[in-house]
């Protein structure tokens, strides 16, 4: 019953995307002056709009593009006239290798400090971490990105002699891989892709690339994940099942690794799963600031453009990976917490 319920209420919450997003797209006016020009006539804009049934009630336009939707047709864009699921499937593997990268970045320094902090709240360990949050949650992304971009691509060739100029930490923010030949698609991640194709090269080359951008946003989407673990860390050790784990004579290593840590996961997994559905649409001006062909930059094209079907693809596509995610959450934690079964 408990998943039963689940996917009920993600259908409804993919329900209500699609009709507040068609509302909202809609009530900015009509597109066409910004794909046709503003020197066509009013004759010719009306024309195109009784073709593209832009003329009809709102209801009929929403019953149209909803069936359509259920057959997997997003639409086409107004100003390239490509299928808009053709340019989200082509920008949809850069946005994803960013956003995986950035959770591993987040993982490495977020999870350990926490579990850390939560172990030793007191701990060195601990304020260092809580100091990373502070300064992860204080800063706009784009921000640090450019200072980033600042600090370790321009600022070493502006040194002056004799102590420089000096050559640039990372490469410049010029998308996957700055210009050179991506190697053949497989799976969309470079990374990979040039590993599958014995690339070495250009493999390094892409996650050089990748490197700012994860970076960027692991700071400031990384400071959640930290105070989760931590807390959930600290509500673990004071429960009633560690004190009894303790009372039978098992080692402190033993109780974190099968006690601590297990029940503590669950809501890290959670936290985890709603980050990457977050960052697949939230990293939109990181895109913009290092030049990252992904969904974030398309959408800000289309939205520069008044082209309103890729701009409600990205956000139906994006609720989406963001619904599955948290059904897959929900799986895992059905399988580990004997309570939801019951």
């Amino acid at each position: 019953m408990f998943l039963v319920n689940r996917v009920a209420i993600l259908a409804v919450v993919l329900f209500a995307v699609v009709v507040i997003g068609f509302a909202i797209t809609r009530s900015t006016g009509t597109p066409l002056y910004a794909s046709l020009g503003v020197a066509v006539s009013e004759e010719i804009i009306q024309q195109r709009a009784e073709e593209m049934g832009l003329n009809d009630p709102i209801v009929v336009q929403f019953w149209t593009y909803f069936t359509a939707l259920a057959r997997g047709d997003l639409g086409s864009s107004r100003i390239s006239y490509i299928p808009v699921a053709e340019d989200i499937a082509l920008k949809l593997p850069a946005t994803a290798e960013m956003v995986f990268f950035t959770l591993v970045f987040s993982f490495v320094w977020a999870i350990p400090l926490g579990v850390r902090a939560g172990l030793r709240p007191e701990g060195k360990l601990a304020k260092l971490g809580e100091g990373m949050a502070q300064f992860g949650v204080s800063v706009p992304a784009f921000w640090l990105g450019l200072l980033f971009v600042f600090l370790l691509y321009f600022l070493p060739q502006r040194i002056p002699e004799p102590l420089g100029p000096l050559p640039s930490l990372f490469p410049p923010p010029l998308g996957r891989l700055g210009g050179a030949t991506p190697p053949d698609m497989v799976t969309g991640f470079y990374t990979v892709d040039a590993l599958l194709a014995g690339d070495i090269r250009l493999a390094w080359q892409s996650l050089w690339h990748l490197i700012l951008p994860a970076l960027t946003l692991s700071l400031t989407s990384g400071p959640p994940l930290f105070r989760v673990t931590r807390s959930a860390v600290s509500e673990a050790l004071s429960s009633p099942f560690v004190e009894a784990a303790y009372s039978y004579g098992l080692g402190r290593r033993t109780v974190l690794i099968r006690d601590v840590l297990r029940n503590a996961s669950p809501p890290v997994l959670n936290l985890a799963a709603m980050t990457f559905g977050y960052l697949i649409g939230g990293g939109v001006l990181v895109e913009v600031v290092f030049s990252w062909p992904g969904i974030g930059s398309y959408a800000v094209w289309a939205m520069n453009n008044s082209d309103y079907d890729a701009v409600l693809g990205v956000v139906i596509v994006a609720a989406v990976i963001y619904v599955i995610l948290y059904f897959i959450v929900d799986l895992i934690q059905f399988a580990m917490d004997p309570r939801l079964r019951d």
